[in-house]
């Protein structure tokens, strides 16, 4: 028998005697130490459940180191993740060129997943009519508020009905030293998207509907002028010194955010008020401009995307399509105050009803639920991160503060867009920008 004959005979005894080398873990990098308990809780059911030789190596990095670690792997090919936990905003950065993920369209097309995820949501992680990834939150925004507060004051969620009336409950407290609510530039964002407009468009397009985007923006100028809202000193209401310094001393009757806002970010950022937070639909807006009169928005969803040059394109995929179709992983991620599935089979189970004493016992999921088709469609542009960037770390304090106006403000964000990408074109064609 030749050796090499030989040392086949070898190994296919070995695979019947069940000693075939173990297929390395699968790689899977997360935004939180939450996650990384969710998704190492995750990869042990699935080893009960579907696979029991599955192994995954489980890493949790901040939430904006997150892009960072990943370019750096990229273009380095050296410790790079099979399965990546992103967020729509960050993922906007790699449409740009070749998408580095591996295009899922046709196996999702072949999956309950099709199906099953919610239409609104699917566009998050699409691009020029290819998807590269499954998301795995709903993000239905609502108005998070104090319940034992809004009735010491005589405030019903009934009188918030309409974006009229909050503000004219907002401006009734004036005499008592009380502001509604507190907000950041991501209510630009989530009001635009509730009237049924964004920040971009498909074709990539900044402001394509300014006069919305100006009309709205002058909106919350004026929930500043007339002490309906505030903005935090420092950092937006999504940083644990917004919760320490503001939430936390009863300075903060209401806040706009979506489900994990809540879910996360006020379960565990509020701890000295458990019982007294509750959530209810947006107020809508009623005017001629605002399209579907939505008691809903969406805001920063995450999902999975799968590396392209991952070794074990498949292996991944069969545990992203389990983790985001099993009963008890949806509800898993949802009860230990993370999000709320955007994956609509899942909703009917029973366990989404178990009362959260946090939040009074509200039944949350119902209210999920029962909003989420009026949720609006989001599209994706390499223009997103960009955009939001900019509003974030500089436009919209300017805008609110009174330093510059709305339509000058989208006048000159445009044109830093359209240098960057003259600049972006020069470079390619070998030309000076």
């Amino acid at each position: 028998m030749q050796p090499s004959t030989f040392f086949r005979a070898l190994f296919f005894l070995a695979v019947l005697a069940g000693f075939a080398p173990a297929a390395p873990p699968v790689t899977i990098w997360v935004s939180s130490d939450a996650d990384l308990k969710y998704y190492q809780n995750m990869a042990q059911l699935y080893q009960q459940k579907v696979d029991k030789d599955f192994q995954a190596n489980i890493q949790s990095f901040g939430f904006t180191e997150m892009p960072d670690k990943l370019s750096l792997a990229i273009k380095s090919g050296i410790n790079t993740p099979d399965i990546v936990q992103f967020e729509e905003i960050f993922f906007s950065l790699y449409l740009k060129g070749e998408v580095p993920f591996v295009d899922l369209t046709d196996r999702i097309a072949a999956s309950p997943l099709a199906k099953g995820i919610l239409p609104q949501r699917m566009g998050l992680f699409t691009w020029k009519g290819r998807t590269y990834g499954v998301p795995q939150s709903l993000s239905s925004v609502v108005l998070w508020y104090r319940a034992d507060m809004f009735k010491s004051l005589g405030i019903s969620p009934k009188d918030l009905s309409t974006w009229d009336k909050f503000e004219a409950v907002g401006q009734s407290l004036k005499h008592k030293h009380m502001m509604l609510t507190a907000m950041d530039w991501s209510y630009l964002d989530i009001l635009l998207r509730q009237r049924g407009y964004d920040l971009y468009n498909a074709q990539g397009v900044a402001f394509p509907d300014s006069v919305v985007t100006v009309d709205t923006w002058k909106r919350l100028v004026s929930w500043i002028n007339d002490s309906v809202a505030f903005v935090p000193d420092r950092g937006g209401i999504f940083e644990p010194g917004f919760f320490a310094n503001y939430v936390q001393s009863n300075s903060v009757l209401s806040l706009i955010g979506p489900d994990w806002y809540g879910l996360d970010m006020i379960q565990n950022f509020d701890t000295t008020h458990v019982g007294k937070w509750r959530a209810m639909p947006l107020p809508v807006w009623t005017d001629s401009l605002s399209h579907g009169h939505r008691n809903t928005s969406s805001f920063s969803g995450q999902g999975l995307v799968i590396f392209k040059k991952s070794p074990q394109v498949e292996r991944s995929w069969k545990f992203v399509e389990w983790v985001m179709t099993d009963p008890d992983a949806n509800v898993d991620r949802y009860l230990q105050g993370n999000s709320f599935s955007a994956y609509r089979p899942s909703w009917t189970d029973l366990r989404f009803s178990q009362p959260n004493p946090f939040f009074g016992n509200q039944n949350l999921a119902q209210l999920f639920t029962d909003i989420a088709p009026n949720m609006p469609y989001t599209v994706q542009s390499p223009l997103h991160a960009l955009i939001i960037n900019l509003l974030r770390e500089q436009y919209f304090l300017s805008v609110v503060q009174h330093q510059a106006t709305p339509e000058n403000t989208i006048s000159a964000i445009r044109a830093q867009i359209a240098q960057m990408t003259f600049g972006q074109r020069g470079q390619q064609s070998g030309t000076k920008p």
